[in-house]
């Protein structure tokens, strides 16, 4: 369940950033828009599974772990997609943030 909710809350992230970085707001109703919906729409369904994913899991280990994956995730799609730049600190940090989520993830099967 936390992979999913990992996976749709990084798919709801990269789909509002398509969105915003393709529109022009011209009003309210440019939120109806295909990557809009579906973003919002992922985002809930992450929300869904993340809930249940709490049933088996701590929420010290799974709010950490999810945060984590998506930072990781959601930022190698977006210099891969949307061409955006990492710097030394920028990369740093994903490490360090990877590093901490191995260590969380071998805390929570242990």
């Amino acid at each position: 369940m936390l992979v999913g909710s990992i996976v749709f809350n990084a798919l709801g992230n990269l789909l509002v950033k398509t969105f915003s970085a393709s529109t022009e707001f011209r009003g309210v109703g440019d939120y109806l828009s295909l990557p809009f919906v579906l973003g919002i729409t992922a985002f809930g369904l992450g929300v869904v599974l993340y809930g249940r994913a709490l049933r088996d899991i701590p929420i010290v280990f799974a709010y950490p772990i999810q945060v984590g994956a998506c930072i990781l995730i959601i930022s190698l799609v977006a210099v891969a997609q949307f061409n955006e730049k990492l710097g030394v600190q920028t990369m740093l940090g994903i490490v360090l943030v990877t590093a901490g989520v191995a260590v969380l993830s071998r805390a929570a099967e242990g």
